[in-house]
């Protein structure tokens, strides 16, 4: 019953720390997942050690996932195997987690078309990218519909907090406020 925490170049370090520190305060386990076994450089330049990869991962595992967001996704784009990854997550039933302009991500791989979502990304930026579903865009701070949560960068307290709540975590609420 572990929380997947996907590493993939220039992620959000910052998006992370809340729902982190939700999973750790309730002891539930997490597994740091790259690309590949090589460090990653996140976006503010810290770098983390992925502990698998997702071409290694039990199938079992994980039973849910977060995915951060990136600031820029350019070198993402043709990682086949991250949104087959992220298909068969979703395939098997796992609570996902999307931040600010990872919604694009769960979007490239179809796992949004029928659900409500929202992301950091522009409409502008949306219509652009052409994978996104606009009528199932909401603006609002996050969006939980069906085991898929999504939310803007700036509400990653909220994202956190909501994530932990949808997997039934034994949590304090009030410490990250």
């Amino acid at each position: 019953m572990a929380t997947g925490i996907l590493l993939y170049p220039r992620f959000s370090e910052y998006e992370l720390s809340v729902v982190l520190s939700i999973l750790t305060q309730a002891n539930h386990p997490k597994v740091f997942i790259g690309l590949n076994k090589e460090p990653v450089k996140g976006e503010a330049g810290l770098i983390c050690m992925p502990e698998t990869e997702i071409s290694d991962l039990n199938p079992g595992l994980p039973t849910s996932l977060v995915l951060p967001g990136v600031d820029d996704f350019q070198h993402l784009l043709d990682e086949e195997p991250l949104f087959e990854f992220i298909r068969t997550v979703y395939e098997r039933d796992a609570v996902i987690g999307a931040i600010s302009s990872a919604p694009f991500l769960l979007a490239k791989a179809g796992v949004l078309l029928d659900r409500a979502y929202t992301t950091g990304i522009s409409k502008q930026g949306r219509q652009f990218l052409g994978v996104f579903s606009e009528k199932n865009y909401v603006d609002a701070p996050y969006v939980f519909d069906r085991g898929i949560l999504t939310a803007k960068g700036a509400y990653f307290i909220d994202f956190a907090n909501k994530f932990g709540q949808v997997l039934e975590l034994d949590f304090n609420r009030n410490w990250y406020r």
